[in-house]
């Protein structure tokens, strides 16, 4: 390596080391917030690029390197990025944007002789221009540091109004930050939490989002809790259509609190279709005997009817996620026992023969009447098996890849178990598929929805 190429690499990382000194303890950095899942492996290479003026422009790593999906969410570096310019091809890349070559020499070929290809620093400028960079960063840093904590604090005395303003000042210092940008929304939530066709329910909100935890979709008696957003490890070695294991993303939503029941069936479509009725108990049974395309019709029609619509099936993805609650094993069978209803548990009546137990003996149990999981849903395992809108298809589950669209033809994916199911088969990480017509006594579904945008002065005064 040659002295300018050390001279470079020094000078970089004294940059690099200046500005994560300089950075909020515990926080990371906007460079690598923006940076998204490439800041997951590749630190160094996006704060290099974060000290560059391609970062203040908005060329990221996608324009250099291509979308990279595979190399993404494969998780093991099995997959290479589309592009990875080496040598004249670094040239030609900058060449697509800089035509007329160098301010300075004109020159349109070994940019990378000057510049390094991430941060862009040339080393014969000096350190005084570097160093002053450097103040000039540090001083919106520190604004930006003295805003956020403003806010923070307004928001621990409940000023919401002045915490989006102290907020908004520190979007103005740094105006890609994601941290800020969320705690501006979560502030204007928090303002007026109202959401069209969902009824707030208690007074807890998510911290993190300012969205409320429990709510009631208007006009029914279908209560829905809020999933955070996040990440997780989707999928398990035990089974072999639930490999490779990845890691993915996840957008807040809320997600019923329970199963759709036989009464709430009814109330929107005046039938009911499930095998276990006319039992005391049995409008707080879950609607079962469902295909996934009568639940296409179901949610169809309560779209038609609530403010705002999107109720939806959840994905596979979304399902796996709330199931676990932030738990990566399965739960052992003496936690099963209280919250889940399955075969060991779910036998209706006595039986004559212990040793052999028929079918007709197992019967779904009212929705709520186990323990929830640590997320306040109940019954995700056992009861009755779930669908999700999702095509089934191999892994790494990708949700761009056609799986997640109503006309996609193939089987769809049922998650949880049923009454009927040994324990091996409430593993939140195993999946079943069906027909889309499929009926069966075991199969339910519960509904899920994206977090609706805030309610408008135009839109409260239209509803009044």
């Amino acid at each position: 390596m040659g002295r300018s190429s050390l001279g470079r690499l020094s000078l970089t990382f004294a940059l690099l080391l200046a500005v994560a000194l300089a950075a909020p303890a515990q926080q990371p950095s906007p460079e690598l917030q923006q940076a998204g899942a490439c800041a997951r492996c590749h630190v160094t290479s996006v704060l290099e690029w974060g000290l560059s003026r391609h970062q203040k422009v908005g060329t990221d790593c996608v324009a250099c390197h291509g979308t990279s999906h595979g190399h993404v969410i494969d998780e093991r570096n099995n997959v290479k990025p589309d592009r990875i310019p080496r040598g004249a091809a670094i040239a030609a890349l900058c060449e697509t944007c800089h035509a007329s070559g160098c301010p300075n020499t004109k020159q349109t070929a070994s940019c990378e002789t000057c510049h390094h290809h991430h941060a862009l620093l040339d080393p014969n400028k000096g350190r005084a221009v570097q160093d002053q960079w450097v103040k000039d960063a540090n001083g919106k840093l520190e604004a930006f540091n003295r805003y956020m904590a403003e806010g923070d604090r307004l928001v621990k005395e409940g000023s919401y109004p002045s915490a989006r303003d102290a907020f908004q000042h520190a979007l103005e210092q740094i105006p890609d930050d994601l941290r800020a940008a969320a705690k501006l929304r979560m502030s204007e939530r928090r303002i007026d939490p109202r959401m069209a066709g969902f009824e707030i329910l208690g007074s807890e909100f998510d911290p993190e989002s300012g969205l409320p935890r429990h709510v009631k979709v208007s006009g029914t008696d279908i209560e829905m809790v809020l999933v955070p957003a996040g990440d997780f490890d989707m999928g398990s070695d035990r089974w072999k259509d639930s490999t490779p294991v990845s890691t993915v993303g996840v957008e807040a939503l809320y997600l019923a609190k329970s199963e759709v029941t036989q009464s709430q069936w009814k109330a929107l479509m005046g039938a009911n279709p499930s095998l276990y009725v006319g039992r005391p108990d049995s409008d707080r049974l879950p609607v079962e005997q469902v295909s996934w395309n009568d639940c296409q019709i179901f949610i169809g029609k309560l779209n038609g009817r609530v403010p705002g619509g999107g109720f939806r099936l959840p994905t596979e993805a979304e399902w796996e996620y709330a199931a676990r609650a932030g738990s990566a094993e399965p739960l052992p069978r003496d936690q099963l026992l209280h919250s889940a209803w399955f075969r060991e548990n779910s036998v209706s009546g006595p039986i004559a023969d212990k040793e052999f137990v028929p079918l007709e003996a197992y019967a779904p149990r009212p929705v709520g009447t186990s323990q929830p999981n640590r997320w306040g849903l109940y019954d995700m395992l056992g009861n009755v098996w779930e669908w999700t809108s999702s095509v089934s298809r191999p892994y790494p589950y990708d949700a761009s890849d056609g799986r997640e669209s109503a006309t996609a033809s193939g089987l769809r994916v049922l998650r949880g178990g049923s009454f009927v199911d040994s324990a091996d088969y409430l593993d939140p990480a195993l999946r079943h598929a069906e027909r889309s017509d499929s009926r069966y006594r075991w199969n339910g579904f519960r509904l899920a929805r994206g977090v609706p945008p805030l309610v408008s002065q135009a839109t409260v005064k239209k509803q009044k």
